[in-house]
């Protein structure tokens, strides 16, 4: 297999898990769940063998991900999300949650797209968005200490990256657009890379502190938040 081959696949597979992390933040009684950066559909069909009756809908811009989403999910629209209409999308289809797993960052205008999916949610509903952290450790090494901001094929450095989240920065964000955190959940990883017994030591030994600034702030790789309406 050439370097690019191998870049593609581990690229692949960080995309095309089913995000148990995600999926815990889905509420149970969601019963129309719209999944944007759908994938290859993992995420939406443990979603939809989750709840009877509870339909998931899909974005993806990768055209063999959008088919194979298309296998798993009530319905798939294949588009460049930077260019989505949301008026055009499902039209009269309201949701009770919105995903937004690992794609604000790509994304030229988060904020917008963000306000929009907030229009398209039936009353009580909620969005869900992961985002890597900016502020992990890893990125202190590299930036501050190895002098470099790499550029890589998946993880907190992808390449394809428009921007860069604090979980302060996310949560000033969706506060300005009239909602906040009903819940929260952070990936505690020690370097870059997950897996490995030193990372799985520190879960079991950290998680139950996540919230402690310093874990919260400097060992979460990535991030997960429920977004409700403010009162």
């Amino acid at each position: 297999m050439t370097m690019n081959g191998i870049l593609t696949e581990q690229r692949n597979a960080a995309y095309t898990t089913p995000r148990p992390d995600v999926f815990a933040l889905v509420p149970s009684t969601a019963l129309r769940v719209l999944d944007v950066g759908c994938s290859n559909g993992a995420l939406g069909a443990s979603l939809r063998m989750a709840r009877e009756g509870r339909k998931v809908f899909g974005v993806e811009i990768d055209p063999s991900f959008a088919a194979e989403a298309e296998h798993h999910l009530d319905h798939v629209t294949c588009a460049d999300l930077n260019e989505l209409d949301w008026t055009a999308l499902l039209p009269g289809t309201m949701f009770d949650c919105i995903i937004f797993a690992d794609v604000l960052e790509h994304l030229l205008e988060p904020r917008n797209h963000l306000l929009k999916a907030k229009q398209r949610l039936q009353p009580g509903g909620c969005i869900v968005i992961s985002l890597p952290n900016i502020r992990h450790i890893s990125s202190f090494y590299s930036i501050f200490i190895r002098g470099t901001f790499p550029s890589r094929s998946r993880g907190i450095f992808d390449r394809t990256h428009l921007r860069w989240f604090t979980i302060s920065d996310a949560i000033r964000l969706v506060t300005e657009l009239g909602m906040h955190v009903d819940q929260s959940s952070y990936v505690i990883r020690l370097g870059d890379q997950g897996g490995g017994i030193w990372n799985r030591l520190a879960i079991k030994v950290l998680g139950p502190i996540q919230h402690f600034f310093p874990i919260r702030e400097f060992l979460t790789y990535q991030f997960c938040l429920r977004l409700i309406a403010a009162k």
